[in-house]
């Protein structure tokens, strides 16, 4: 190249993770003259042409573990200054565009670690302690550039020791905005009644546990509640008060070394755990005479997680033993991230806290994830994945207005999310919660509000769920007049087909926006075309074509939405149905006569009497019709009781290991499998019923998929979070040769919704 110098602008994750001071580094072993910069979302280079070959193949060679390159532009420099060394300057606030990336939060470093139990080092001890390569960043950003003004750091002051290091390109801590130490503290502050302690609080956080109270810990994203998880007292004691009498808790352990003893964990899972994302990793529960059997009843999954803050690592050099580990917020709401929320929703649940200073900006979960299907997969998109940048390149007919168009896909009712779709880039919000109350609607428009101020972004579209009522739905027809944009409807269900057709694309490069996969479809409602409840789905198509091919046949909800909570009403109308005579005594010699003669009634009249396809609730009703469950106290209870069931089964070799099943026209049809059932539920063989019927569902998936052996297939919907289900069938793909896609970066749920939405508003509405 004839010019002096060039200019490289990286784009990737490249702010707030030391991309700056690493690019100065490299010039400088090379002896380059020039500069770096943060400009916008991305990084520009300044630097003369000799040697540009090698140090921008030593920069893609060395990035920095926590950052990531996704593009480099080079041009010719048509400056005219003649640098005489190479310098880092400050940021330039250009405009942002999707490519400029949000860095996330991450778990601190063992670099930090060392330094905070190290006497001699003046981070001693000090719950703060970061650098460029670990702590908060999506949770205090306010605006990009990723600079200490625009974060919630703002506010503090460095001291002049923080000051140096943050300004020294060969300090770890050059730039790191959350930087901090004692001199120049954050402030802790320890609450009991009317108390507050600001002298040791941490020592006051770990007695009050040692005493059995229900604390309530700041962490990155928000506060957690945490107890003593051998303490039967404080565990039942925070399940009255939160008014959570099943759902499974999360525990919180010092170490791997501690994990093992209560989890069986492979090594995907161990690494994962012990990853700088430091998710929630569900795994299968070992026997123990330590933990209170309130942590996870009847269930044999715990999820656990280590420690992941500098408060979190204070308080395990005292804890010897695991904490429940629960996101603080009422039934459905989002985490709450501030003190004074905290008292006025759960001042009746925490009895002490430990708060401090910094504010979070935007409150974020813990992400969860599971061993499934034979490899690690995405739960719950929370903290350290997101926010999720994603990029497909399309090549079709319409790849050059898909270039043009922004779409923003606005999520399902639950496990909403966001995405933001334009020339290929989608970028998916942290999970929000379920929509249907005050605090995730406004949780949900702050974010919205953000990532449409931070990219200055005017949609084109605006694409919602096909259910009218749905509090997305609403908020996409508002926006629509106030944008002047187009507001788009796509079914539930096919959402989810385009969201995993999307991710197989990622998996496969093969596959490509015209090609044709079989969908397998599975979760528990959803508003279908005919106006009734789906929810056992089978389509065939790509991005831009989705037929509807097949489904389960429909169960009735007796009692209409209510049964979804009330599931014996399943159980009883699964038994009315299909003629089960001693399972229809059995729930007639429950019931109180007034509701068997109403239920019985709206069964055979069909008056508030729905009809759902939904595999979901298919589950329910065999929990039910077991003597499982009669009421369901949590999303997806019924499945997990039975995926517990089936961990311990071993079916005998003279055993069937599945039951009867029809496919005919399309529909799946199982009244031979409720008959064979009802004969194993009087036997008492629960544990191999529950069995069976997880082989079944595999092998009706395997069946379906023989229906149309010249398409690969796809998996999507919750159901698909059961690890039993997702291990039978892979086994038994796998043993076929048959090829299958489950979702790996973006959850099964509804936590894909958003996403499906904007890749399907992206090849058909334009």
């Amino acid at each position: 190249m004839s010019a002096k110098y060039i200019k490289i602008f990286v784009n990737g994750i490249v702010q707030g993770v030391g991309f700056r001071p690493f690019v100065y580094r490299i010039a400088q072993d090379l002896g380059l003259k020039g500069l770096v910069r943060n400009v916008g979302g991305g990084v520009e280079i300044v630097l003369d042409a000799k040697n540009s070959e090698e140090f921008i193949h030593m920069m893609k060679l060395q990035v920095p573990d926590c950052a990531r390159i996704d593009c480099i532009q080079i041009s010719i420099y048509e400056g005219l200054e003649d640098f005489k060394g190479f310098e880092i300057l400050e940021s330039q606030e250009n405009a942002f565009g999707l490519e400029s990336k949000i860095p996330k939060d991450m778990a601190i470093c063992k670099d930090c670690l060392k330094e905070m139990f190290d006497k001699k080092n003046r981070h001693y001890h000090y719950a703060f302690t970061t650098c460029t390569n670990c702590g908060p960043r999506y949770s205090i950003i306010a605006s990009l550039p990723y600079d200490r003004k625009n974060t919630s750091m703002a506010p503090f002051k460095m001291c002049q020791e923080c000051q140096r290091e943050y300004d020294n390109p060969n300090d770890r801590r050059f730039g790191a905005q959350p930087n901090s130490c004692p001199k120049c503290a954050i402030s802790i502050k320890f609450h009991r009644a009317e108390h507050i302690y600001e002298n040791n609080p941490i020592k006051e956080c770990i007695r009050a546990i040692l005493n059995g109270e229900i604390v309530a810990i700041k962490g990155i994203g928000g506060f957690a509640l945490v107890c003593d998880g051998r303490n039967s007292a404080a565990i039942k004691r925070l399940r009255d008060k939160k008014n959570r009498p099943k759902k499974p808790f999360a525990l919180m352990v010092k170490n791997t070394q501690m994990a093992l003893k209560f989890v069986d964990l492979n090594t995907q899972e161990i690494d994962a755990l012990e990853s700088k994302s430091a998710p929630i990793i569900l795994g299968k529960a070992k026997k123990n005479n330590i933990l209170s059997p309130y942590i996870a009843p009847s269930l044999h999954t715990f999820g656990v997680i280590l420690p992941y803050s500098g408060i979190h690592h204070l308080l395990f050099e005292s804890l010897d033993f695991p904490i429940v580990f629960t996101s603080a917020n009422l039934s459905g709401e989002p985490i709450i991230a501030s003190f004074i929320e905290l008292k006025e929703k759960l001042g009746n649940v925490f009895e002490s806290a430990l708060d401090f200073e910094r504010e979070i900006i935007h409150p974020i979960d813990d992400s969860v994830v599971a061993f499934l299907g034979k490899e690690m997969r995405v739960m719950r998109l929370g903290r350290s994945f997101a926010p999720l940048d994603l990029e497909i390149i399309a090549n079709s007919h319409r790849e050059n207005r898909i270039k043009t168009t922004l779409c923003i896909g606005l999520g399902a009712e639950q496990k909403s999310t966001l995405t933001y779709a334009i020339n290929g880039k989608y970028l998916i919000s942290p999970f929000i919660g379920d929509l249907n109350n005050p605090a995730s609607m406004r949780r949900y428009e702050e974010i919205f509000e953000f990532f449409k101020e931070i990219y200055s972004l005017k949609p084109d579209i605006l694409i919602h769920d096909l259910h009218p009522d749905y509090h997305s739905s609403v908020f996409s027809a508002k926006k629509s007049l106030e944008f002047r944009c187009r507001s788009i409807s796509i079914q539930h269900h096919r959402a989810h087909f385009c969201a995993a057709f999307a991710e197989a694309m990622l998996q496969d490069s093969s596959i490509d926006p015209q090609s044709k996969m079989l969908g397998i479809i599975w979760d528990g409602t959803g508003l279908g075309d005919d106006g009734n409840i789906w929810g056992g789905e089978i389509f065939l198509g790509n991005l831009t074509g989705i037929l509807r091919i097949g489904h389960f046949e429909t169960l009735p909800l007796i009692g209409g939405e209510g049964a979804i909570k009330s599931i014996y009403k399943i159980g009883y109308g699964l038994a009315l149905k299909y003629g089960l005579k001693a399972l229809k005594d059995r729930f007639e010699q429950e019931l109180d006569k007034q509701e068997r003669v109403i239920l019985k009634m709206m069964f055979e009249k069909n008056i508030n009497t729905l009809h759902t396809s939904s595999v979901g609730r298919l589950f329910d009703g065999v929990a039910s019709l077991c003597g499982l469950l009669d009421e369901s106290s949590y999303e997806g209870e019924a499945g997990m009781l039975i995926e517990s069931l089936v961990q311990n089964c071993v079916l005998k070799e003279n055993e069937k290991k599945k039951y009867e099943f029809e496919i005919k026209n399309g529909i799946v049809r199982y009244d031979l499998m409720f008959l064979e059932m009802q004969q194993d539920i009087l036997k008492g063989h629960i544990d191999k019923i529950a069995k069976k019927f997880i082989n079944t569902l595999a092998q009706i998936a395997f069946a379906l998929s023989e229906n149309y052996p010249e398409y690969k297939v796809i998996f999507s919907g919750g159901v698909f979070q059961n690890r039993v289900l997702c291990d039978t069938i892979a086994t038994l793909f796998e043993k076929k040769g048959k090829k299958f896609y489950m979702h790996k970066i973006l959850p099964p749920n509804d936590g894909c919704i958003s996403f499906g939405q904007a890749v399907y508003a992206q090849y058909n509405a334009l």
